[in-house]
């Protein structure tokens, strides 16, 4: 927690308020004491988005869907406002940590946290679906964990039972795509077992420490939703038939609510959360009580109007006695903890290539700093999205992980342990990048783009972000054991098939995780294994099938540039939407002459590939 800022409200109706327990990209979250002792979490609306109809409509409807569901495993809501200038909902304080947070903090949950969870969970949903309504948006960062089991929050896209809407009115689908059922994220009508299917799949993640059903991006996560089978093998033996069953595809054969609490009781066994997830809700409950006792003013630090003066008093001093000094009066105020102090950010090169680079853009990474709009993948290595900060400015964010580090400005500033560096290029965007290794010289970066006014400390902020995630518990995709993904490209292809094209003992030449270059007589070869925008039907590529279709039916395409430069892609697989699994191979010629074969070339090569790809 923190002290109110300037900016921040002191009343909401009838609450007092008294510090700041967080922020996201919809609103902050302020703490009271109601007259008969409680804890009260009031959730203000950031005021830009009060001015949009349709969000106003939305926490409406979210105070109604709140006020309806009762409940020892929903928090307990006890006023709102939601016409107010700054639309808020009081709610009952929960001490404790989201369920994200804790399996990123602590781990995967042994099975005597489990049980509580499913227990709780299953407690939760009768009581939702007995108010007549569906939550549709279960994910980790919607529970917290309460001293005495879980707590389901943000009914910000319940909707009745009978109301039977899946789309916003701009059309696009409501949920978080790796928690949602298969019927919604096809669209399709829904019945309370979406819900039951969302409880199993974060059963999975807080087994495992990931979900079930990350993809490289939102559209190949919904794939897999719909149509792939999870992993449940890591899962407790005891509690993988009923999260199996949760994550039936077919709605009917899903069990209820009751059967998950009647489940767990069947399993012998001690429930409880583990040690480190008590001990923080014991943290989060003193650190409450204490700013409440206090008036939002800590009882070692000094009251602002005695700080302001032995400032002043300072300053006076040594201006009487000549001296131009800047002087920054503290008394011990409350730093917060540095989410990266004494951590190193180390991953393997398996690892860069497995991240899911855009739930990094996700409201649970960069929740604090704005919210992420519509994130794209533009390769398995960049996401980009669109950007509204805390303030309302728009910008364009792009992550890259495992991305080639051509140059860039050291600055004084370490993240886990690691230079920053300024990577920017033009004047409108400010990048900001650590290295992860020197050997191919590969980062993390994010970059600002389209912004006015000063980014550098988005930029830097947002990096801190990824990369605490990334220290914490990376997010991987969850990609087959043939997927294009997993190539190493630099072993991608044998001497054999390479000698032809670049000459003899011509060895590779990293360029990123993604990426390997081998440069001879007569051609320079690249290739890139990685899902990206399917160009079979894009403008200057030419449709073809590689090998006559030997090594698959799918389409391929092919660009010849000016310079002979030849490059020919491999759909190995598609994904989803105009998305798909692809190996690229470019041969640019190195003497006159061999732009001639520079296409038969990459089709060599490629054909090499898919050859040895049979092989493994």
């Amino acid at each position: 927690m923190k002290p109110l800022g300037r900016h921040d409200p002191r009343t909401a109706g009838r609450h007092q308020l008294i510090a700041v327990i967080g922020q996201g990209a919809m609103g902050r979250v302020l703490l009271d004491r109601s007259p008969d002792g409680r804890l009260v979490a009031v959730k203000m609306i950031h005021r830009h988005l009060a001015k949009n109809p349709e969000f106003r409509a939305r926490f409406r409807l979210e105070v109604q869907a709140s006020q309806r569901v009762t409940g020892a495993y929903t928090a307990a809501v006890m006023d709102a406002d939601p016409e107010a200038q700054e639309p808020w909902l009081a709610s009952v304080f929960v001490p404790g940590p989201a369920l994200r947070e804790a399996i990123d903090q602590h781990g995967p949950m042994p099975l005597g946290g489990l049980r509580l969870l499913t227990a709780g969970l299953g407690s939760a949903l009768l009581e939702i679906h007995r108010a007549g309504m569906i939550h549709r948006d279960l994910k980790p960062s919607n529970v917290l964990l309460a001293e005495d089991g879980p707590r389901v929050i943000d009914f910000g896209i319940a909707r009745a039972l009978e109301a039977d809407l899946q789309i916003t009115s701009t059309g696009t689908l409501v949920g978080s795509p790796a928690f949602m059922s298969p019927e919604q994220a096809s669209g399709r009508e829904l019945t309370t077992a979406s819900d039951v299917f969302s409880v199993g799949a974060m059963l999975v993640m807080a087994a495992t420490g990931q979900s079930p059903f990350l993809g490289a991006s939102a559209p190949q996560t919904l794939y897999n939703v719909v149509h792939n089978h999870p992993d449940t093998s890591r899962v407790p033996a005891p509690l993988r038939p009923i999260v199996d069953a949760c994550l039936d595809k077919d709605p009917a054969r899903r069990p209820a609510p009751r059967q998950l609490i009647d489940a767990v009781g069947a399993i012998t066994g001690r429930s409880g959360w583990p040690a480190g997830v008590r001990r923080q809700i014991v943290q989060d409950r003193a650190d409450a009580e204490r700013w409440a006792d206090n008036g939002g003013v800590l009882p070692d630090e000094p009251p602002r109007r005695t700080a302001r003066w032995v400032a002043a008093a300072a300053i006076l001093v040594l201006l009487v006695a000549g001296t131009v000094t800047a002087v920054l009066v503290s008394r011990n105020n409350p730093q917060p903890q540095d989410p990266l102090a004494n951590r190193t950010l180390e991953l393997t090169d398996e690892q860069l290539r497995l991240t899911d680079t855009c739930e990094l853009v996700g409201n649970d990474v960069l929740g604090k700093l704005g919210q992420a709009v519509k994130p794209e993948l533009a390769d398995s290595s960049l996401c980009g999205t669109k950007f509204i900060e805390q303030g309302g400015r728009q910008t364009q964010l792009t992550v890259g992980i495992g991305t080639s580090v051509a140059r860039g400005k050291q600055l004084t500033e370490l993240v886990a342990g690691r230079s920053m560096l300024d990577t920017t290029t033009d004047p409108r965007s400010c990048a900001r990048l650590v290295a992860v290794r020197d050997q191919p010289k590969v980062g993390v970066e994010v970059k600002i783009s389209e912004a006015e006014g000063d980014s550098c400390k988005l930029a830097t902020d947002a990096l801190r972000a990824v990369v605490s995630r990334l220290v914490s518990n990376p997010p991987s995709v969850n990609a087959a054991k043939q997927s294009v993904i997993r190539i190493v490209p630099c072993e991608s292809v044998g001497p054999d098939v390479l000698a032809p094209q670049v000459g003899s003992g011509v060895q590779p030449t990293p360029v990123d995780v993604h990426t390997c270059t081998w440069t001879g007589t007569p051609f320079a070869i690249t290739v890139h294994t990685a899902e990206s925008k399917r160009v079979d039907s894009a403008p200057g590529y030419t449709r073809l099938l590689v090998n006559g279709g030997r090594y698959g039916d799918f389409l391929s395409a092919r660009r010849i540039d000016p310079d002979g430069t030849c490059a020919t892609y491999y759909l190995v697989r598609p994904t989803i939407e105009d998305r798909g699994e692809q190996i690229a191979v470019t041969a640019q010629p190195t003497v006159a002459g061999a732009a001639e074969t520079a296409c038969a070339t990459t089709e060599a090569i490629l054909t090499g590939i898919a050859a040895r790809r049979e092989g493994s």
